[in-house]
């Protein structure tokens, strides 16, 4: 099984345990006084009389039932070796980054988050199929106590997910083309363009450097490719997006193609290259889905979820650097096929079209894109922009034809708040739509039963039936289960409680 299978085994080997000593003794000394001198040579024996070997060295080891909050663990989510720009966060915190990052002072190892604890003690990714049985007790501190198994084992389950997630964001990311070099070629695949958005067409265009090629696409500005005077001007947002933190759903920009390269192409002057190829907008897909929406609205709707949990992702993380997109709109986000994905599998959804990206305030966050969002999800089931104008309590009712519909319609009650501090933040949405997709459901919440149990079993489940794909001869891993690879590992008890009273409950949802 190659590196780039996503549930490929770690290679088996026995690893040193750092706690085991074993006594040791000059051998050397031991070996020269067994053998017989010479008779030319008579040796004289430097060693006393007590052949016992010296004592070995005492080493005190101190041990801490806490946690110091500057040695927690603190995974990333970045798929991609594009360069990131440094984020200086905000000196003041919401009450729900407060609920994203729990203080961990004074709490004991057993209350530990799972997959925690590698700073003091073995580390649980070591303890694999193949670890030897007289190793264990130093993965296990009572291998008699279901209690200490069960502990360490979801940790284990936990770093599993990671290891999941981080190898299928790879796969489906693919290596990123980089910026090309000096003798890198170009060819035009296409005299008509792949995909037209709001603001720009796209053509497939192949680049050569020396013995590899890429697929990238020719991004042509609408307004600055139709006329001749600001050819040497750079179109706007562009000087922005190339300045981006990398992310899956945010369009990335890998070098530029420059004036009479191609000739005979459809445009004038030097054009920006993109590493994903799009085939079709938001606006092109609503259009093509009209059927499956009358026909399977529960299938079209749950697409609908997962496109809208991408947008959100993309949105958290310009949130994160205090920039708001200000444009989302359906003729605006791009959709193309992941890497290594069939034909018809779930698309990739691309943010692009930072013509109108502002900086947030942090002290008073504005929570336009969440307004916008709001107005966006109308127009995927089915409302033309002019019925989404309404705000709050009078705007139109969503029409309800599956479980996923009756979910959107309360998150949108709240998205279109009049007040911008009551909507959501766009964190808190994205844990919405997660739960929405993967759960818990409002039946779980009206039985007032824990979470931590619901996350424990399906962050065991999941990988049991991604292995149990796999060994059918299944369909492989794609991109959905990335995002639910991403849900479980990141998903707190205190988010996910939060996301069900933002959707069945009343709880406040302004971020101050």
């Amino acid at each position: 099984m190659s590196d780039s299978d996503p549930l490929s085994a770690t290679p088996n080997q026995d690893l040193p345990s750092p706690n085991l000593y074993y006594p040791y003794s000059n051998l050397g000394e031991g070996r020269a006084h067994l053998l017989p001198s010479k008779p030319c040579r008579p040796r004289t024996s430097r060693l006393s009389s007590d052949l016992s070997p010296p004592p070995l060295p005492q080493k005190t080891l101190g041990r801490t039932r806490s946690l110091p909050t500057n040695k927690t663990l603190h995974y990333s989510s970045s798929y991609s070796s594009l360069p990131r720009r440094l984020y200086q966060p905000s000196p003041s915190q919401t009450p729900w980054e407060k609920l994203k990052r729990p203080l961990l002072e004074s709490r004991s190892l057993e209350e530990l988050p799972c997959g925690r604890v590698s700073h003091f003690g073995p580390d649980p990714r070591r303890l694999t199929f193949a670890t030897p049985d007289w190793e264990l007790g130093h993965f296990f501190q009572d291998l008699g106590s279901p209690q200490e198994v069960y502990k360490v084992l979801r940790a284990c389950q936990l770093d599993s997910l990671l290891c999941i997630g981080n190898r299928l964001g790879t796969l489906l990311s693919g290596p990123w083309p980089g910026r090309g070099g000096p003798t890198q070629g170009f060819r035009l695949l296409d005299s008509k363009p792949c995909a037209e958005s709001g603001d720009a067409w796209y053509y497939r265009v192949v680049r050569i450097t020396e013995d590899t090629w890429h697929l990238l696409a020719a991004k042509v500005p609408k307004p600055w490719s139709m006329t001749l005077e600001p050819l040497d001007a750079e179109p706007p947002g562009l000087a922005l997006q190339a300045t981006l933190k990398p992310h899956f759903n945010v369009q990335s920009l890998c070098g530029q193609l420059p004036a009479g390269t191609l000739p005979g192409a459809p445009w004038q002057g030097p054009v920006a290259l993109v590493a994903e190829v799009p085939s079709q907008t938001v606006a092109d897909w609503i259009e093509a889905n009209k059927e499956l929406h009358w026909s399977c609205p529960g299938q079209y709707e749950r697409q609908v979820c997962l496109l809208l949990l991408q947008l959100c992702g993309a949105l958290t993380q310009l949130h994160m650097d205090s920039l708001g997109h200000g444009d989302l709109r359906p003729e605006n986000l791009l959709l193309a096929s992941p890497r290594g994905q069939p034909t018809g599998a779930l698309p990739q959804l691309l943010l692009t079209n930072f013509a109108r990206t502002r900086s947030l305030c942090p002290q008073l966050p504005a929570r336009e894109d969440e307004l916008q969002l709001g107005l966006l999800i109308y127009e995927m089931l089915g409302h033309g922009p002019a019925l989404a104008q309404a705000r709050g309590p009078s705007s139109p009712p969503l029409p309800i034809r599956s479980a996923y519909s009756m979910a959107l319609a309360h998150l949108v009650t709240h998205l279109l708040q009049a007040e911008p501090g009551c909507r959501p933040a766009m964190a808190q949405v994205r844990v919405a739509l997660q739960t929405i997709l993967w759960g818990p459901g409002p039946e779980y919440q009206t039985q007032g039963l824990p979470l931590e149990p619901w996350l424990d079993i399906h962050r065991a489940l999941l990988p049991l039936e991604l292995a149990e794909r796999l060994a059918g001869g299944g369909e492989a891993a794609g991109l959905e289960d990335w995002l639910c690879c991403q849900y479980l590992t990141e998903a707190s008890p205190h988010m996910v409680g939060w996301a069900l009273e933002l959707l069945w409950g009343k709880l406040p949802t302004g971020g101050n």
